[in-house]
């Protein structure tokens, strides 16, 4: 079974009502923290691995109606990405094949990740990724916006806040355009089951039997001793357990995919045998660490996924502020919602 909900990871804000709370402040720089350790890991999209160099299916798909009038606005183009992690929208707007002056705006730590280098270093105009930088509060240096996108990002932030503070940033005609997520898509449906699906139980027996056979090996400093050692020998076999409950035999349909995702990242463990004593202990931390944050940042985007109702209400607030045009649909593949489509004038 090829599990996937582990790498679903989603930009992250506090709703405006919680922000006024210190305790959610705190709670908030947290979660950031979270993110910041997944960009560091170098993807370029919110979904990990699966898109190793931008978005594609359904996502590209809805990019690729909005290049007329990305690339058709009067020059010079310039393109604010908000909650942009990594630089997500470069590879399409690279593929515009227009010049442009882009800027990302993050609230975690980002960077441009190493497969975008190339790409960057040979385009006309400018890019520059703006870490630490909530969507609410933008850089006077943002200004005179032809496009402002932002995907499964935005909705994250104090949407009352971030487009009240964006109008007066954009040219005017200027486009927004926004995908968010839908209380009903499948994305929504992938999160909530890995929610239910997280065993704290086994990930802290997982960690403990890692962690005596790292100790073990310490000890002895002999991997041949391991199998002599009765409870290293017995966390191999629990170890081996945790395979056949979660991944052996296992369907996407049937099986636990959260843990199965948890298991064999922890099964990697066993190619660092002799590796240094510090990359193993680094290992084993960050793995109960990642399980845990993993499932933060699926509880956190159920939070703010919308449903009609809610977007009627954004929609109706956009307009009192000045917004035109302003409307939005479901984005579907086949018979899937993969979000809701926002978009609208300056």
């Amino acid at each position: 079974m090829r599990a996937f909900f582990l790498v679903l990871f989603l930009p992250v804000y506090p709703q405006f009502g919680l922000w006024l709370n210190p305790a959610f402040r705190r709670l908030s720089t947290v979660f950031m923290e979270e993110w910041s350790r997944f960009w560091r890991q170098g993807h370029t999209t919110t979904f990990g691995d699966y898109f190793d160099n931008g978005y594609a299916g359904p996502v590209k798909a809805w990019l690729d109606t909005l290049a007329d009038p990305i690339a058709g606005a009067d020059e010079p183009i310039n393109i604010a990405e908000l909650c942009c992690g990594n630089g997500s929208l470069l590879p399409f707007l690279f593929s515009l094949e227009k010049t442009f002056h882009y800027t990302g705006v993050d609230a975690a730590e980002v960077q441009l990740p190493e497969v975008l280098h190339a790409s960057v270093e040979q385009a006309e105009g400018s890019v520059q990724l703006l870490g630490n930088t909530p969507a609410e509060t933008l850089p006077e240096t943002v200004r005179d916006i032809t496009s402002c996108l932002s995907i499964y990002g935005m909705e994250y932030s104090a949407l009352g806040d971030t487009l009240a503070g964006l109008l007066p940033r954009m040219r005017s005609g200027g486009h927004l355009f926004a995908l968010m997520h839908h209380h009903d898509s499948v994305v929504a449906k992938m999160s909530a089951r890995a929610v239910s699906e997280y065993d704290e139980a086994d990930i802290a027996a997982i960690k403990k039997a890692l962690t005596t056979i790292h100790e073990t090996l310490v000890k002895t400093g002999s991997v041949a001793a391991l199998k002599a050692d009765q409870e290293a020998e017995a966390a191999r076999k629990f170890m081996n357990g945790m395979g056949n409950k979660y991944v052996r035999g296992a369907t996407m349909e049937t099986g636990n995919a959260f843990m199965a995702d948890h298991v064999l990242a922890a099964l990697r463990f066993f190619k660092l045998i002799g590796q240094p004593t510090e990359m193993r202990a680094q290992f084993i931390d960050e793995l109960e660490e990642e399980a845990a944050a993993a499932r933060a940042r699926h509880q956190q985007m159920l939070s703010v996924a919308k449903t009609g109702a809610a977007m009627d209400e954004l929609a109706e607030e956009m307009r009192t502020m000045g917004w035109h045009d302003v409307h939005f649909e479901p984005l579907t593949n086949k018979d899937d919602i993969i979000g809701w489509t926002l978009t609208a004038s300056a």
